[in-house]
């Protein structure tokens, strides 16, 4: 940075510029010269060739430059002291024969001060005229005269013009001050962008120095800066890339996600996504200048997936079926109910922490637990799903953690550097739940009688429960350490009938997909639409999927009414009434014996008892208590008459 050019109009700004330099202390001007309007363009130009970035100059000619040239014009303007004493002589030459004179002021760009109160401190009626090299400024001097105009202020044009015409004018002389205050703005803007390029210098060396890719957006989502690992990532380079909406580079970034940011309507976004076989994490946060959002930084993490180290292993998982098919996109856009579900699973597929799915068994689950994991690091590895439902307690040990002594490691191993989807969670026993919990601890699974028999694993596991596990521990029903194991990163699917936009998709969805297959064109009227909507659909997606196909494949008109609809919904699902009644009745029967079987130690001695057919001495002896304290329970739970014994 070379310094300030100083182009004076005339003579007089000229000689104050001079005396003003030679008492100056460290200036900055390091070009000064008398110039021409008609050369203006061409000195500032030859300036800015040898490295001046700010120019000092008044009215037409600040305006020539800004007008053609990048560089950064400090006005001479008219300060209100100079305006003042050109208005008093304006008013001398006019004479005091009229009382209120009326004065024009013509000038280009920034050169008068503010005016506001001058009519009234110097009792004249002020008329300001500002000119632009584009129009034709002598029409501009010309048409004033119908207003009424005595005398004109301006420059040389403007005064040669007014003669002219036969107009008096004045010439806009200074003292001196506005030349002062231009040059003392200049020396501001000076040290302002010594500054900001020393800043630069050091924001480029932190950036260039950094492991991650770091873009800076424009308020709008253009590029404006990158680093040198930004470059690398992308394969391109940044003069090729500034001044591209991000998202014309990376196609998996989310947009809308960004806007928002850039809007104020989401503190940050955060994201993973693949580019040039490259696995990034992306990070975004807006940057704010005085409470305002003056554009984004993006910064992208490249991480590694994780691999199996035994290849062998990996085709035989392959072979074996561990493979999840499903991802994010099978999953509708236009699913309004499960959009934020969505994004949360994919910053929770960052993590390889346990997840816990609290949902309904059903498509959306699967879908993403597998988008989960195919969205994670772990894509390459095995993915397992297993429900503990109607397994024993030996079952679920042999299918979590396998048979000691036998080849069959279990699901956690055949799930090495994957991921492994427990279903029914909540099914577990307590004893297995603590198995779980030390394995998830510690990484290590008991392959034998000794200590030092383990094998170590890395699998990610995603529970799943359709039960509160939050009632279940308070119950003592579900270990405390393995809810909170799980709990932090909890995704809940909210049921279909919670989702009335996904309802409305979805049936239409339906709808045509059936009528497409069996080549029947119907049309629900409004009622039955409306009737659909708003039924509770306990069994989800697959309920309405499966109700919709038996609608259109039995439909006997093209228009299917609401009392159509409400017969199918109560021969499919309320009107078998011998089961209905047999359920209801079995319901009534056992609801006090379920109640009983809530309370912990009923279920204690209800199975010690079940176990061995009713002796009370063996299991007295198996609860470790008397068979007094024994029949003193099975009193308070009335079970004496169940178990005679």
């Amino acid at each position: 940075m070379s310094g300030i050019a100083l182009f004076a109009p005339d003579d007089e700004t000229c000689h104050q510029a001079e005396d003003f330099l030679k008492t100056a202390k460290d200036s900055h001007i390091s070009i000064f010269k008398r110039s021409q309007t008609e050369d203006i363009l061409v000195e500032a130009q030859k300036a800015i060739s040898e490295g001046v970035t700010i120019i000092i100059a008044r009215g037409r000619q600040a305006e020539i430059i800004k007008k053609n040239t990048n560089v950064t014009v400090a006005d001479i303007v008219l300060t209100a002291q100079e305006l003042g004493l050109l208005i008093l002589k304006a008013k001398n030459i006019i004479g005091i024969n009229k009382r209120r004179i009326c004065i024009g002021l013509f000038g280009w760009g920034e050169m008068f001060c503010d005016t506001t109160y001058f009519e009234q401190l110097y009792d004249v009626t002020l008329r300001r005229y500002p000119l632009h090299e584009e129009e034709e400024w002598r029409n501009v001097i010309r048409n004033s005269v119908n207003d009424g105009i005595d005398i004109i202020i301006g420059g040389k044009s403007v005064m040669e013009y007014a003669e002219a015409i036969d107009i008096p004018s004045l010439y806009l002389s200074g003292t001196g001050e506005s030349l002062r205050v231009a040059i003392k703005n200049a020396e501001s803007l000076y040290h302002m962008a010594k500054i900001e390029e020393r800043n630069y210098a050091q924001f480029s060396t932190v950036l260039d120095s950094s492991s991650n890719g770091i873009i800076k957006l424009s308020s709008n989502g253009k590029i404006l800066i990158l680093n040198r690992m930004m470059e690398e990532i992308i394969g391109i380079g940044s003069d090729k890339l500034i001044g591209l909406p991000i998202n014309r580079i990376f196609k998996e970034i989310n947009q809308e996600k960004i806007l928002e940011v850039l809007n104020g309507e989401t503190e940050n976004y955060s994201t993973l996504l693949t580019f040039r076989n490259q696995e990034l994490v992306l990070i975004m946060e807006p940057i704010i200048v005085d409470q305002a959002i003056e554009g984004g930084i993006l910064s992208f993490n490249r991480l590694h997936r994780i691999n199996a180290a035994n290849k062998n292993q990996l085709e035989k998982q392959y072979l074996s079926g561990y493979v999840a098919h499903a991802t994010f996109d099978d999953i509708s856009k236009k699913m309004k109910g499960l959009y934020k579900i969505v994004e949360t699973a994919k910053l929770y597929a960052l993590s390889s922490s346990p997840m816990l799915i609290e949902s309904l068994s059903g498509p959306e689950l699967d879908v993403i637990a597998q988008g989960i994991h195919n969205y994670s690091m772990r894509r390459n590895g095995p993915f397992l799903m297993i429900n503990m439902a109607g397994m024993t307690e030996d079952q679920q040990s042999a299918a979590l953690f396998g048979t000691p002594g036998s080849q069959d490691g279990g699901a956690l191993l055949d799930a090495d550097h994957g991921t492994l989807v427990i279903q029914s969670i909540d099914k577990l026993s307590l004893p297995i739940q603590y198995k779980l919990t030390r394995a998830i601890r510690s990484k290590r699974i008991s392959t034998g009688k000794r200590p030092s028999d383990f094998t170590i694993f890395d699998t990610r596991i995603i529970a799943c429960t359709a039960k509160d596990l939050t009632e279940l521990r308070k119950k003592y029903l579900f270990r405390s350490d393995l809810y909170f194991t799980l709990k932090s990163l909890c995704l809940r699917i909210p049921e279909l009938k919670d989702r009335p936009e996904d309802v409305a998709f979805l049936l239409s969805t339906y709808t045509r997909q059936y009528m497409q297959q069996y080549s029947r064109f119907h049309v629900l009227t409004g009622q039955a639409r409306k009737l659909l909507l708003e039924y509770p659909w306990e069994g989800n997606s697959i309920q309405l999927q499966t109700f919709c196909e038996r609608m259109i494949l039995t439909a006997q008109s093209r228009s299917i009414t609401e009392e159509y609809v409400l017969s199918l919904l109560n021969e499919l699902y309320h009107n078998d009434l011998n089961i209905y009644e047999d359920m209801a009745s079995e319901k009534l029967k056992n609801a006090e014996f379920l109640d009983k079987l809530e309370d912990p130690m009923y279920k204690l001695i209800y199975g010690a008892l079940q176990k061995y057919k009713g002796n009370r001495k063996l299991a007295a002896a198996e609860l470790k208590i008397s068979t007094t304290t024994l029949w003193r329970k099975m009193k308070k739970y009335q079970m004496t008459q169940d178990w005679q014994k």
